[in-house]
């Protein structure tokens, strides 16, 4: 039935007969793996199919599309955890060929070449363990070559591909606002009854589980999934990655690894060894001024306030308006 619905799923988003079929023969090898280790997708657990991903990327079989199929597959499973295991591995996708073209723009193809010329690849579906040691090779390269100003500006570019057509009903919400800071409010009160949606109906919301704690968390700080205005400046404070773990975090080490949404450093936070350039975090910077630009229809400047590679237990940003 599930695999039914999958071939469902792809008809809706367009794929063709030839993609419909190679995602349902991905998931049949999953089972057939799952199979011979006495499991099956329903009573397959997280530690199953990280060693499966293991194997694909062995075998040099983990392209997107044969991971993007079995991510699917769980969720329409609601086999939540396994879902939420893989928006982590592919949480990163395309980020550093973003920042690459983006650094081409900004510096130049030869400048440019002398940053990424002969940096490594990550496998897709590394362990997160894999990242911050490539970060931060990435950052002092940066660092080296480019004057701070020029690197954050390579990184603070729109690197996940969000489309501007994904902020254009907000976009349309503030131009029939009466002024801007009741468009934060009520921007913040329509993320609030989404996450309650997702509540209610035991939803993931993008990659977190949403509990009713989770939910007046965020109705309580206007600064999250919205914004607060103060003079010419807007405060953003990011939702932290995983929001349920966050609140009940035991120590500051587990708190910082909760908050932050970035796989390229996630885990080097949990171990507290991370020698990561807290310049990093301008990248995640870019998510966020990317949002408001469209929601707002402005070039807006953003400072880097809080992050946890800075030692902070939130990611918090400033938004200068346009005068």
């Amino acid at each position: 039935m599930s695999k039914e619905k999958l071939k469902e799923l792809y008809q809706q988003r367009n794929y063709d007969e030839q993609q419909i079929e190679q995602a349902l023969r991905d998931i049949e090898k999953l089972e057939k793996y799952l199979q011979e280790i006495n499991k099956d997708t329903v009573s397959a657990e997280v530690s199953d199919i990280k060693k499966y991903v293991k194997m694909l990327i062995e075998q040099g079989d983990n392209s997107i599309d044969n991971i993007l199929a079995i991510a699917r597959y769980f969720y329409l499973l609601k086999k939540n955890d396994i879902y939420i295991y893989f928006t982590t591995i592919l949480g990163g996708v395309g980020v550093i060929e973003n920042i690459k073209k983006r650094a081409i723009k900004v510096v130049g193809e030869n400048t440019s070449e002398k940053i990424f010329g002969d940096l490594p690849d990550i496998p897709l579906g590394s362990p997160l363990s894999a990242y911050p040691e490539f970060t931060k090779d990435l950052m002092n390269r940066l660092t080296k070559v480019l004057p701070e100003d020029k690197y954050q500006k390579v990184l603070i570019g729109n690197n996940h591909n969000i489309p501007k057509e994904a902020f254009a009903k907000e976009h349309e919400n503030y131009k029939k606002a009466s002024d801007l800071d009741t468009f934060l409010k009520e921007l913040h009160d329509r993320k609030v009854a989404e996450l309650q949606y997702h509540c209610d109906n035991d939803i993931v919301w993008f990659e977190q589980r949403i509990t009713q704690e989770v939910v007046d968390y965020v109705k309580a700080d206007q600064e999250i999934l919205s914004a607060v205005r103060d003079g010419n400046k807007l405060y953003v404070t990011k939702i932290p990655y995983d929001i349920e773990n966050y609140l009940n975090a035991r120590t500051p080490e587990e708190r910082k690894y909760y908050a932050c949404h970035c796989q390229f450093v996630r885990d080097s936070l949990l171990k507290g060894n991370n020698e990561v350039n807290e310049n990093w975090c301008y990248c995640s910077a870019g998510f966020t001024k990317n949002a408001f630009d469209n929601m707002l229809g402005m070039d807006l400047e953003i400072k880097l306030l809080e992050s946890p590679l800075k030692g902070d237990d939130r990611c918090r940003f400033e938004l200068k308006l346009e005068s």
